[in-house]
């Protein structure tokens, strides 16, 4: 599959225009071209990923408004991660089923959690979370804090991305847990050297060449 660049750009333009469409949610609020120079990815590996996240969304959208607005959804060098907390568990299911039909995905990581309606009140506790994490790492000079993405469901936060080592790693690891509130971290990061990332680039770029 070459890279939908018409789709890329409709995403790129939706975020422009406002970030409460579909699209201007999926694309978040980096800009892919800055963020992959920041990245210890390359900008056709960020437009890849991209254009992966805004296939998921557009399927979860078009499976029921519902579950677009339940799931949120990660990806980085096709690697995708998806979180977010729904009613039933076949809404868990058709979640991960969508990530895995998806062209160009190499990888699912499922942390979708089947309960009840979160309160508002467990909801802005996880965005206090988030933030405070982003806030920490953003000011620690020894973190490339770009490189990281933070989900927090139910108190446990969820990280995506690339460290450049496992000190740093570990280093994010431990402001994650020092945060107020925070029960679990769950780390998805792999390091610029893991073996497992040059398996993941090599199938992605397969299903995407």
């Amino acid at each position: 599959m070459k890279i939908n660049t018409t789709l890329v750009a409709a995403g790129l333009c939706g975020l422009a225009l406002t970030a409460c469409t579909p699209v201007g949610m999926a694309v978040g609020t980096g800009a892919v071209l800055v963020r992959s120079v920041v990245q210890e990815r390359t900008t056709m590996d960020a437009l890849r990923d991209t254009e992966i996240k805004l296939s998921i969304m557009n399927r979860l959208m078009n499976h029921s408004h519902a579950l677009f607005g339940d799931v949120s959804v990660g990806v980085v060098e096709g690697r995708v991660l998806l979180t977010g907390s729904v009613p039933e568990r076949e809404h868990k299911v058709a979640a991960a089923r969508i990530a895995w039909e998806t062209e160009g995905v190499a990888a699912v990581e499922d942390e979708i959690t089947v309960e009840e309606d979160s309160s508002t009140k467990a909801y802005l506790t996880d965005v206090r979370i988030s933030n405070t994490l982003r806030f920490a790492l953003l000011t620690d000079g020894k973190v490339s804090s770009m490189n990281y993405n933070i989900e927090t469901i139910n108190r446990v936060v969820h990280l995506t991305g690339l460290a450049k080592s496992n000190e740093e790693l570990d280093r994010v690891i431990r402001r994650a847990r020092a945060v107020k509130g925070v029960e679990r971290v769950v780390s998805h990061v792999l390091t610029i050297d893991d073996p497992r990332r040059v398996r993941t680039v090599a199938a992605t770029a397969a299903t995407t060449g």
